[in-house]
């Protein structure tokens, strides 16, 4: 084994540093994000701030991104069978709906179903003041209203 403390003659006589560099991580994984795309969809496109978890996942998909969007428009009018349509349950956001209920950002009704909670509305609200903030998210939630349904969630999922 070489011992560390000789040197022979191809010592590396220049100065060098190591500079830790920032990470980046797409917005989607970011806590913060799932977190207020989940207070979006409840107060833009849910009946009285309440949804499923699973219509909340079929939305939080829709968002992801703009092509998911697209998809989602396109099989939302069109009554032919969804084969080979495929939605993502994504493990970040059901920790974020974790996250988003132990902040009191949203409660849990009748077991199965999220509710935005005053707190929650207050934040929603706050942010939806800055127009740049989740500018896409929150056009696309705003045009799809609330017409996703319990029953158009199932049907998008392939339940009925």
């Amino acid at each position: 084994m070489a011992n560390l403390n000789q040197t022979d003659d191809t010592e590396i006589n220049i100065p060098f540093r190591f500079k830790r560099k920032p990470m980046a991580i797409a917005a989607e994984l970011r806590p913060d994000w799932k977190i207020m795309s989940l207070l979006m969809s409840l107060q833009l496109s849910s009946h009285g701030g309440k949804s499923s978890l699973k219509r909340l996942h079929v939305l939080n998909w829709a968002i992801r991104s703009k092509r998911f969007g697209e998809d989602f428009t396109r099989i939302l009018n069109d009554p032919s069978p969804l084969f080979g349509f495929g939605i993502r349950f994504e493990p970040a956001f059901s920790r974020a709906v974790d996250l988003a209920v132990g902040a009191g950002l949203v409660t849990w009704v009748g077991g199965n179903r999220l509710q935005i909670s005053s707190k929650g509305k207050q934040a929603v609200t706050t942010a939806l003041k800055d127009k740049e903030l989740m500018e896409q998210e929150r056009a696309f939630l705003q045009t799809l209203g609330k017409s996703v349904t319990e029953t158009v969630a199932d049907r998008v999922l392939g339940n009925r």
